[in-house]
């Protein structure tokens, strides 16, 4: 119950971030709609309001079947299946909210070309013939933003993990995991906060977008995007290095403590991080309308490059990275070999990562224990043998009749198997453990070189008969 508590809190929230975020690509932005470049009278169109209608009528039910498949991954007794539910529950809800945009732009489109099928083709082939191009713009210094409190705010996410190495040392916390696991874990929140000054260098390389007509105004809306960009990189930062400090901190609280605690910083990271995005974002439009609102419009029709006006596939364009057409952010040229490459790498990454921990933690619950004492040697098997003890270095022996409580460091904790390096605070010492805790009793080993053993099987007449043996 606990970890569907804990699923619960961090991946509900998931829902109504993507909702939101879905309810906010519909607003028009820089003269298109739904991925479409709008063409005149279109704001006014019946059919264009209607297409909108519909498109938020289609999100509710998205939301209302995902809050239902949400309710339905919790139904299942193993936590192994909860989890693989989770996660195809994810998937499926990232997909499925970006039907209803993709409707609404399929519709657009045809809308669209009813129009131009409508116009003498005189003004057709001045539309496309029109090509605009700002020499003076592309040619000007681009603005350079300062990384001092950037950088300042990478070194203080990096020295989470350098005060780990010591702070494990010097106030051991006995159910804390090794410590070189602790350290990928920070170190990689620290390496995420270094994509931020790189995001930035790439970012100023990339050419001048043209708004307007007057190349001014061009170069001044770009050096004000540039401005919030690195506010907002330097923000997410800082951010992050909290967040890095945050997860440090919760390793040298109580056990029962430590799940919970990690759910609700990350939420709060989580939601922090979108607010800044959010905000930052809407600073940048609305700064940016200031020095548009007087100027005429650049904008070039170039539909036929946005994919479901989402993904960008251009390959006369050198740009590697272009603003979104909808929301907030920028995307990928597609068409790059190399972006191409790294986009089908990165799926490949995620979704064989993402499952392939699902099956292996399908095998790790429904895999039983077994024990087995042969030729002198007691071994403990899950999969393979976990752990072997020969007779002669067996100093004590205790057959225990109910589980004692035991706190996981390392390694496996489910209902039907616990495996690895466990922590009591009844006995006050670390175990080696390999058992089903459904299935009592267990026996409690020490060896001659004072390790001590948590071992039981699938079955209690097997359990009772290998003591038999050992100490007959």
């Amino acid at each position: 119950m606990a970890m569907k508590i804990v699923m619960t809190v961090c991946m509900l929230p998931v829902l109504p971030m993507m909702f939101g975020a879905c309810w906010f690509l519909e607003s028009e932005k820089n003269g298109t709609q739904f991925g479409i470049t709008l063409w005149n009278g279109a704001r006014e169109q019946s059919e264009i309001l209607e297409i909108k209608r519909i498109y938020k009528k289609e999100l509710k039910r998205a939301l209302l079947v995902c809050l239902l498949m949400f309710f339905l991954t919790l139904l299942p007794e193993h936590e192994s299946l909860v989890i693989t539910g989770m996660m195809v529950w994810t998937f499926f809800s990232i997909i499925y909210f970006m039907f209803p945009f993709q409707r609404a732009n399929k519709r657009m489109k045809e809308q669209k070309q009813k129009y131009f099928a409508s116009l003498p083709e005189s003004e057709i082939q001045k539309r496309e013939d029109e090509i605009l191009i700002d020499v003076t713009a592309a040619g000007a210094d681009k603005p350079q933003i300062s990384k001092k409190s950037l950088y300042a705010g990478c070194v203080f996410t990096l020295l989470a993990p350098i005060a780990e190495l010591f702070l494990y040392c010097l106030w051991p916390c006995p159910w804390l995991p090794e410590l070189w696991i602790c350290e990928v874990i920070l170190i990689s929140v620290a390496g995420a906060a270094w994509c931020f000054p790189l995001y930035l260098k790439f970012y100023e390389k990339q050419r001048t977008k043209v708004f307007t007509y007057n190349s001014q105004v061009n170069l001044q809306v770009a050096e004000i995007r540039k401005y919030y960009w690195g506010r907002l990189c330097t923000l997410l930062v800082w951010l992050t290095g909290v967040f890095n400090w945050a997860i440090l901190a919760s390793f040298y609280v109580p056990a029962q403590w430590f799940p919970w605690l990690v759910g609700v910083v990350s939420l709060i990271f989580g939601m922090a991080s979108i607010g800044a995005i959010v905000y930052y974002w809407k600073r940048m439009d609305e700064t940016s309308k200031k020095y548009l609102a007087q100027e005429c419009l650049a904008q070039e029709d170039d539909d036929k490059y946005w994919i479901w006006g989402m993904f960008y596939y251009n390959k006369s364009d050198s740009r590697m990275m272009v603003e979104q057409r909808a929301g907030i952010g920028i995307t990928c040229n597609m068409a790059k070999p190399g972006i191409k490459c790294a986009f089908i790498l990165l799926w490949i990454a995620i979704i064989g990562g993402t499952f392939g921990a699902c099956g292996w933690s399908i095998l790790e619950e429904f895999t039983p224990v077994t024990l087995y004492y042969e030729d002198g040697t007691l071994t403990a098997k899950h999969w393979k043998a976990v752990y072997q003890i020969n007779q002669e270095d067996m100093e004590q022996i205790i057959l225990l009749e109910e589980e004692p409580e035991i706190r996981r460091q390392s390694g496996t904790g489910m209902k039907t198997v616990k495996k690895g390096d466990f922590y009591s605070d009844t006995y006050r010492r670390d175990f080696k453990v390999c058992l089903n805790p459904k299935e009592p009793p267990f026996l409690m080993i020490e060896s001659t070189d004072g390790k001590w053993y948590l071992l039981g099987s699938n079955d209690e007449k097997i359990t009772r008969d290998i003591l038999n043996k050992i100490q007959p």
